[in-house]
């Protein structure tokens, strides 16, 4: 009887302190997760009010250029020399009235905090084919649109054994056609849309990109990236939105003419409504984002940013014999040269910031090219050999400089070793879709999809892969540690995919 109990109280006990410790572990897990998603939501208001400063720099260049051209006239009238501000002529940033590599958001960056690491790319939706096009009610547009999305199909994982061959594509778009146009069933219903008239209203325009797996030939392996053999193959997250295509919305007409009745008897708005219904029906041609200008900028909605666009989708807007392979190429390449003088500047900047801590090697990126305007296409040899300048307006009339819509790619991450050979980590992701509206002033941030957790890849796409892998190992040399450590473990970069052989031959830490 006394052994007996003994292993009874022994099974208790032991049960008690597997218990007890799966318990803690268990909180400990809850815990950690909640910090997680605490500094992601902190980050992406950080990130929102990074979109908000580059609106704030393009008005403040806009501003200062006018009023330096003010002084330099008034200086010219009264014949003086050097009349400008500070007596210095103030020097334009052109990076700042458009959206390209040389913004602040653009490169993936982390920001530590203990234990936990949150890294933040911010991605602009303006780089990537519109899949609403394909059932645009111009039906000239959408049968263009049809033919490009089968080419970005074609062209998307091209020579890789997830090739997606142009049969296979053009089935894979009737597929989608197809299931736009579906009808309302109760297993599968379609939500009424106010976009749409009454005899469209069962019409099934997709609410969220990720609908598209509902295809049987659509998977994840096709839908998110995969980062293998040292080369990011793009999925179709990454090439495919159908958030570029807002305009605001004109609101109920009976609402507002109630709305106008009432601010006329308490004496806030002229009687009889003289200045009538501005653009989008709103009274007194105001925008919700303020000010008489349309919320939707000019240049922007389903056209693509070509300092952001990748290869894929720039096919896909243009058919090879309208627009060859060399002109994409031509494109791709010029924007990815390092601009030497602006490389020079911004290196001398950072190097007085960082004589204050010592002798470090931040490793920063060079500064790349990129188009200002759609004229400075003409800059690319290629393209101002096309000899049909119709071709080059069609061109220009697809292609914009400017994005205004976004996606905050987050990814918090918790290191549990720093073994280089031997990871191991606990990684969560998430995403938020925001439209930033450019008032001419502040800006404004209107949320599209506020927050969401991600389970799929998404990797920072990389244009001409093969060179850029090739100056891994001179770009290293000139990093610090920390700077190694950065992009080692950064979940937006190839960085963090590579073999771990490759990525020690890479990381020489000093």
């Amino acid at each position: 009887m006394a052994l007996i109990f003994s292993i009874l109280l022994y099974i208790l006990v032991a049960d008690l302190v597997v218990s007890s410790r799966m318990v803690r572990a268990t909180g400990e897990n809850d815990a950690l997760l909640a910090r997680m998603n605490t500094l992601m939501l902190y980050e992406l208001g950080e990130a929102e009010e990074k979109l908000l400063a580059d609106v704030a720099a393009a008005a403040a260049e806009g501003e200062g250029g006018d009023e330096g051209l003010g002084a330099a006239l008034a200086g010219a009238a009264a014949g003086g020399e050097g009349a400008m501000p500070g007596e210095e002529a103030v020097e334009e940033d052109p990076s700042a009235i458009c959206d390209s590599s040389r913004d602040a958001w653009f490169e993936p960056v982390g920001n530590p905090d203990n234990d936990l690491t949150t890294y933040v790319w911010i991605e602009d939706e303006n780089r990537k084919f519109n899949l609403l096009s394909i059932w645009s009610p111009d039906e000239e547009f959408a049968q263009e649109s049809q033919e490009g999305l089968v080419r970005l199909l074609d062209t998307l994982r091209r020579d890789t054994e997830w090739d997606v061959p142009s049969s296979d594509a053009a089935l894979m778009v009737q597929e989608i056609l197809d299931w736009g146009r579906r009808p309302a069933t109760d297993s599968m219903p379609v939500p009424p849309l106010k976009s749409l008239d009454e005899e469209d209203r069962d019409f099934a325009i997709p609410l969220h990109l990720d609908e598209l797996m509902m295809l049987p030939s659509i998977d994840a392996e096709l839908f998110f990236d995969k980062a293998i053999d040292q080369r990011v193959h793009l999925g179709l997250e990454s090439v495919l939105t159908i958030w570029t295509s807002l305009v605001p919305d004109p609101g109920d007409p009976e609402k507002i003419a109630r709305q106008r009745a009432i601010d006329e008897a308490a004496g806030l708005a002229p009687a009889g409504g003289d200045k009538g219904e501005g653009q989008g029906g709103v009274p007194g041609g105001e925008q919700p984002g303020g000010g008489d200008e349309p919320l939707q900028p000019e240049g922007v909605g389903i056209k693509v940013n070509v300092n952001t666009a990748t290869r894929p989708v720039l096919r896909a807007l243009f058919p090879e014999d309208v627009v060859p392979d060399r002109v994409i190429e031509g494109i791709l390449r010029y924007r990815n040269e390092v601009d030497e003088e602006a490389t020079e500047t911004a290196a001398d900047s950072d190097a007085e910031e960082a004589a204050e801590f010592g002798d470090m090697m931040l490793g920063n990126q060079p500064m790349k090219q990129f188009f200002d305007t759609l004229d400075a296409l003409e800059d690319v040899e290629e393209f101002a050999q096309i000899p049909d300048e119709d071709v080059k307006a069609d061109i220009k009339n697809k292609l914009t400089v400017d994005s205004d819509v976004f996606s905050v790619h987050l990814a918090s991450l918790f290191k549990r070793n720093d073994n280089e050979d031997k990871r191991i980590y606990l990684l969560r992701r998430a995403r938020s879709i925001v439209r930033r509206i450019d008032d001419g002033e502040a800006g404004q941030i209107v949320p599209i999809i506020p927050f969401e957790e991600r389970i799929g890849l998404r990797v920072q796409p990389v244009d001409l892969q093969e060179e850029v892998f090739q100056d891994f190992g001179a770009n290293y040399l000139d990093m610090d540690q920390f700077a190694q450590e950065e992009r080692a473990w950064n979940p937006f970069l190839i960085d963090f995919y590579l073999p771990p052989d490759i990525r020690q031959s890479f990381y020489s830490y000093r």
